[in-house]
């Protein structure tokens, strides 16, 4: 009776410790594929936020140059004063706001003497050119006009800003959309003196 009695004991036992290594093992199989399921989880896709926008219009517009008007093409000549002779300070305008904007210098520079009377000079033009003109005068004309006149005559840039440096156009390049003989026509509004100017063009 003992000897039974103590034989089932020991399967009961057995069976006992049999059930808990299945249930520890089911355990462990279970944490291994949830473990397995978050590796496995996806990434989750960029951000498009409005800072995230932001940034790629910023980098795009970094790629793409300066903006057609304002930006660069005001501030490349926020500090310049002219302190020289014309033909110094047009070249040291040009070198500042030319390159920067990614333009090239047509020809080379042009000069002469302005009074009351326009002086002209010849621009050739093919359409969809752009252009920038700088000019300075010396510290005898103290207002400067500069204007840019098409094969008809009718001017198609014109300086307003009443100083002996003027910039067509002051706030970025002008295009035409015609080509042709143009003019670039300068005269003194006060005074009477030496000047030079530099054209400079999109490529």
């Amino acid at each position: 009776m003992k000897a039974w009695f103590v034989g089932w004991m020991i399967i009961g036992i057995a069976a006992c410790r049999g059930r808990s290594g299945e249930s520890s093992a089911e355990q462990n199989t279970q944490a291994r594929l949830e473990a397995d399921a978050g590796r496995a989880t996806p990434r989750s896709a960029p951000s498009t936020s409005a800072d995230g926008l932001a940034r790629v219009r910023a980098e795009a517009s970094a790629r793409s140059g300066p903006e057609p008007v304002g930006g660069s093409w005001t501030t490349c000549y926020a500090h310049y004063r002219p302190t020289s002779t014309p033909e110094r300070d047009v070249t040291r305008l040009g070198l500042m706001c030319g390159p920067a904007n990614g333009m090239r210098l047509v020809g080379t520079m042009a000069q002469g003497e302005v009074g009351e009377g326009a002086v002209d000079h010849p621009l050739d033009v093919r359409p969809g050119d752009c252009f920038r003109i700088f000019a300075v005068a010396d510290s005898q004309v103290s207002d400067l006009a500069l204007e840019v006149r098409d094969p008809k005559g009718v001017p198609v840039a014109s300086d307003h800003n009443n100083d002996r440096w003027p910039i067509l156009n002051p706030d970025g390049p002008f295009c035409l959309l015609e080509g042709g003989k143009f003019t670039v026509r300068l005269h003194a509004r006060q005074g009477m003196g030496r000047y030079a100017f530099q054209i400079w063009q999109l490529p």
